[in-house]
């Protein structure tokens, strides 16, 4: 029998408005996935740029896609702060109901980042020529102090590259909110070579501003990647972040894939109580009740 329930994948990530590039990447993989044909719609959804989370579903339906399996992808790289805010957000969606809404685990997470990071790291050393012993890894998380765990993700991933790494590499992780920071640790570096690998989603201002800045490299308009940069006595590569890694389309659909064939749903009590809460709340109010 031929399935003919519509299939829609959602890259879900933070984003960024202060650029107009700044999501690009997520449109770019997006278009990269559709052309695989598994999906009848694939379209990112944002914290912070258009379409929105909230209001993803709805902008499908005006775009005449019926309703049926809605896989999410969490295109982000640790699994507590902001992925903890998706659920609330597609459930804010007002005909959440009619999609039958799926996730997957986060992206940065997965098993073979990892390799696909060694394997950049492999690429850059022979591109530029780099000897390891004279050579240190930065690998850049975000991180944030409003989680303590929010690090967890990228320093898991440290410990697993300084494992695996070709001999000689050494290896330095630093964040953008959360210490140690970028700052310490770019001071703390000492190697002839710098190799920046970004745990980083996308193109905004933290990758192209924030990260440059604190090694004291040229920030300029339409930054582009691997970026290569003498410094005194120093030489910097800084590679891209995750989003523009070559076969990361084919990641998003083998995770998707295997979730739609799995066919659990996310559980999302917002969505089963939203109206109900709104009113609570409401009442609450008109009465003068407390929270």
């Amino acid at each position: 029998m031929t399935d003919t329930r519509t299939k829609v994948l959602i890259l879900a990530a933070h984003g960024s408005m202060a650029t107009d590039d700044a999501n690009q990447p997520l449109f770019d993989l997006a278009d990269r996935i559709s052309r695989r044909g598994r999906f009848d719609c694939v379209t990112p959804a944002f914290l912070n740029g258009q379409p929105e989370m909230t209001s993803v579903f709805e902008e499908l339906e005006q775009q005449n896609i019926l309703p049926g399996d809605a896989v999410i992808v969490p295109v982000m790289t640790s699994e507590v702060y902001y992925l903890k805010k998706l659920p609330e957000k597609f459930a804010a969606n007002a005909n959440a109901d009619d999609f039958r809404i799926m996730m997957t685990p986060v992206i940065g997470v997965h098993p073979s980042i990892q390799q696909r990071i060694n394997r950049r790291i492999d690429i850059l050393l022979d591109q530029f020529q780099l000897n390891p012993d004279e050579t240190t890894i930065a690998l850049i998380g975000h991180g944030t102090r409003r989680n303590p765990n929010s690090g967890a993700a990228t320093f898991k991933l440290a410990k697993a590259l300084e494992e695996t790494m070709k001999p000689g590499l050494k290896i330095e992780t630093g964040f953008l909110d959360q210490d140690p920071s970028i700052e310490s640790i770019a001071n703390k570096i000492q190697s002839q070579n710098v190799l920046i690998m970004p745990f980083l989603v996308s193109r905004g201002p933290h990758t192209t501003v924030d990260v440059p800045e604190a090694f004291g490299l040229p920030v300029q308009p339409g930054f582009t990647f691997p970026y290569a940069c003498q410094k005194a006595d120093q030489f910097f590569v800084y590679d891209f972040p995750l989003a523009l890694y070559p076969g990361m389309e084919e990641l998003c659909l083998e995770t998707a894939n295997e979730q739609l064939a799995d066919g659990s749903p996310l559980v999302l009590p917002v969505l089963a109580t939203s109206n109900l809460a709104q009113s609570i709340s409401k009442t609450s109010s008109e009465s003068g009740g407390n929270q």
